[in-house]
């Protein structure tokens, strides 16, 4: 994540965050879509959300390269592409929608999915697991491992939680202590 800004039309600041992708100009270009607390989209153009979808459903803005295509990155590379790439477009997009709410001090997806965790630990019924699976899956692919902020961990606690059937009190109890910041934030 990258923190960026623009100037707005009245000469203010407007914050940003900047996310990889590639423009199909062509080629495929590397770039920072920038994505803005007022809505906009910077993706070679500035356009608001739905614009940016369909950039994105007419191959303008993409998140893999097809093998052997050309990529070029900024004075640093320009090659046929041998890339494997992990971050699929519809997921990029979730991102981006959530970028935007990030940004505008709206609730995000990740927000959301710690709060039904904290519920889980809290209560831990069916309804209360389903939601924190629903909550989870909220979550663009790609960003499910760092959601309780240990990359190490990669969420393996959100998953163990939504992955098994029966949660036995001695898991719970060390869940609770291993994540006691979230029931203190968010109980």
């Amino acid at each position: 994540m990258l923190q960026i800004y623009r100037n707005g039309e009245n000469g203010e600041i407007i914050r940003g965050i900047g996310l990889s992708a590639f423009i199909h100009n062509g080629g495929y270009y590397q770039t920072i879509i920038g994505v803005f607390e007022d809505g906009k989209i910077n993706c070679w153009g500035l356009v608001n959300f739905e614009e940016f979808k369909n950039q994105v459903a007419r191959g303008w803005v993409v998140t893999e390269v097809p093998k052997g295509a050309m990529i070029g990155c900024h004075h640093l590379y320009y090659g046929n592409s041998t890339l494997e790439f992990c971050i699929e477009i519809d997921e990029f997009v979730k991102e981006v929608e959530d970028t935007i709410d990030l940004l505008q001090g709206k609730q995000t997806v990740a927000k959301t999915c710690i709060q039904a965790f904290a519920r889980f630990l809290t209560l831990p019924t069916e309804e209360n697991k389903s939601s924190l699976r629903a909550a989870y899956n909220a979550i663009p692919k790609h960003l499910r491992i760092y959601v309780l902020g240990d990359m190490g961990g990669e969420d393996y606690a959100l998953r163990w939680c939504i992955e098994n059937r029966d949660i036995s009190q001695e898991i719970l109890e060390r869940f609770k202590k291993d994540y006691e910041w979230v029931l203190e934030r968010y109980n």
